[in-house]
């Protein structure tokens, strides 16, 4: 199980919650954190620190669907 913090941090000031290891959060945490991060990902602005923290955060968070999407087109 994933362990999600809400500690201070100068990330806290998107509103976003620092998570420990994106890649072991489970499915059903991951989704909701998601919306989450999408919708503070469309406030913030490109370029800052806080942007790209829920940006990579996100592609971490989703490495799974992302590998079960490409195994099924590898053999096309």
């Amino acid at each position: 199980m994933a362990t999600v913090t809400a500690a201070k941090t100068d990330l806290d000031v998107a509103g976003l919650p620092e998570v420990a290891d994106p890649s072991q959060v489970a499915p059903k945490d991951a989704r909701q954190l998601t919306r989450l991060f999408f919708d503070q990902l469309s406030r913030l602005e490109e370029g800052t620190a806080e942007y790209s923290y829920a940006r990579n955060t996100l592609i971490e968070m989703n490495m799974s669907l992302v590998r079960f999407a490409a195994g099924r087109f590898r053999s096309r």
